[in-house]
């Protein structure tokens, strides 16, 4: 029996006796459909907007761009984090202009109108004019984003105030959210300024790409090579030799719940945190086995192992990805049309990391996950070649079906991190809300 439309959307082909899972194309290229997508599934997911480590104190601010909105995220003296559109409430000009800074109040360029980092309007410049009581309702105060609230430092916004709690929306997202903030006592920070590229793709497809561990060999295979020829000459070539010949079977990956998914596996190249290799010298090995033998002794076995050897990719539905590999990467992507997103992405470390492990990992970050790396410009390059393609040639349907069982649950199934569970989970939460049948609503 042939099911179709599992959120009644009509974009998704699934035949369970067969096991093939396939997406209309419709999906990635349809200007219509990327504006409808726009409108139901961004104006009513979570949305990653910061880190607490970008405000940590009074007046410090981040001007983000999230689903074509302007906010300002920025730390009040006396009411916390805060989410304000930016727009002056009188003509409606974007005020604060800068992309970071810290400041405890924020000018209209047009008028003068002041406002505070809790929105409320302070001045309304030129002297005189308004009645003293102008705004003793809040009516002029800068506007709050519908929802804000954050889970272990990662802030989100909703757009939507009826949506359910950003805790039950990660749902399984939270226990790897959770490893990464395991990795130290004193908390996570992001480090430096971000990398920020463009892809002429659509958004859909960089979160496909994040969560899919099949395409590794074939895509990026000048970094095997690489990580080949450092094996071999630190006498360890047969850790690399092992990976290959089992691939398949070396991880594991599948859905989280609500469109998030995510794989793991241990590949031998080594984390600051905490999984030493005899390139990084025998200074960085005392540092490091001090880290693993700590986070050993908290979490213990089965789980310390997964956070200081296992490769992660987690994908928050419907745009983030938090990398835990040779250095930990949050990256955001914001669709700016139907074949083109914007791509922020951070490096984040402990924050007591010491100078020589901090080096390592802004050097992994780079050389693997910078937009000039071994792997980001192989995935830029695939996900503009499959935009291009599906733009102009008449194939109806893309297949995401290895790995896939008949009796599957689409939301949450796991098995071989190059198995297509993951990707399938994140289709079945898009194919819901684009059909009506998921709110993501609180009752």
């Amino acid at each position: 029996m042939l099911e179709t439309n599992a959120g009644h959307s009509g974009f998704l082909e699934i035949d369970r006796p067969r096991r093939t899972f396939r997406v209309r194309r419709d999906a990635y290229r349809s200007p219509e459909i990327y504006v409808e997508g726009m409108q139901k599934v961004f104006n009513r997911c979570w949305l990653y907007i910061g880190h607490e480590s970008e405000v940590e104190i009074p007046g410090a601010f981040q001007r983000r761009r999230i689903a074509s909105r302007d906010i300002i995220f920025v730390r009040s003296r006396n009411e916390g984090v805060k989410a304000h559109y930016n727009s002056c409430s009188h003509r409606g000009v974007t005020i604060c202009r800068e992309r970071e800074g810290k400041q405890h109040n924020f000018t209209c360029p047009y008028h003068g109108w002041v406002f505070n980092a809790e929105g409320k309007l302070v001045h309304t410049g030129m002297a005189g004019g308004y009645p003293d009581n102008f705004n003793e309702d809040g009516r002029y105060n800068l506007i709050p984003v519908e929802r804000l609230d954050n889970y272990r430092g990662f802030y989100f916004v909703n757009f939507n105030p009826n949506a359910i709690s950003l805790f039950d929306y990660l749902a399984g997202a939270r226990d790897m959210i959770d490893m990464i903030c395991e990795q130290t006592e004193v908390g996570q920070t992001l480090i430096g300024r971000p990398h920020e590229y463009v892809i002429n793709a659509n958004y859909k497809y960089l979160a496909e790409n994040s969560y899919d561990g099949y395409h590794g060999i074939e895509t990026h295979r000048s970094y095997f090579d690489f990580l080949a020829d450092r094996l071999k000459a630190a006498g360890q070539e047969e850790q690399l030799n092992a990976i290959l010949a089992d691939y398949p079977a070396g991880g594991v990956g599948g859905g989280l719940g609500n469109g998030h998914g995510f794989f793991e596996s241990w590949v031998p190249n080594g984390k600051p945190v905490a999984s030493w290799i005899p390139p990084w010298g025998e200074e960085a090995r005392v540092e490091i086995e001090r880290i693993r033998a700590r986070i050993y002794a908290q979490q213990g076995e089965a789980r310390a192992k997964r956070i200081c050897e296992n490769q992660k990719n987690l994908i928050i539905f419907p745009n983030l990805v938090i990398n835990d590999h040779v250095s930990v990467t949050v990256r955001s992507f914001q669709p700016e049309g139907v074949g083109r997103m914007r791509v922020t992405a951070w490096a984040m470390g402990p924050k007591d990391e010491s100078p020589l492990l901090r080096k390592i990992r802004l050097d992994n970050f780079l050389t693997f996950l910078g937009p000039a790396g071994f792997a980001t410009p192989d995935d830029n390059e695939m996900l503009e070649l499959a935009q291009s393609a599906v733009t102009h040639t008449p194939s109806i349907w893309s297949d995401i079906s290895r790995g896939m069982k008949a009796d599957d649950d689409l939301m949450t199934s796991h098995a071989h991190w190059t198995d297509e569970n993951q990707v399938r989970a994140y289709w079945a939460q898009w194919d819901r809300i684009m059909g009506g049948a998921e709110t993501l609503e609180a009752r």
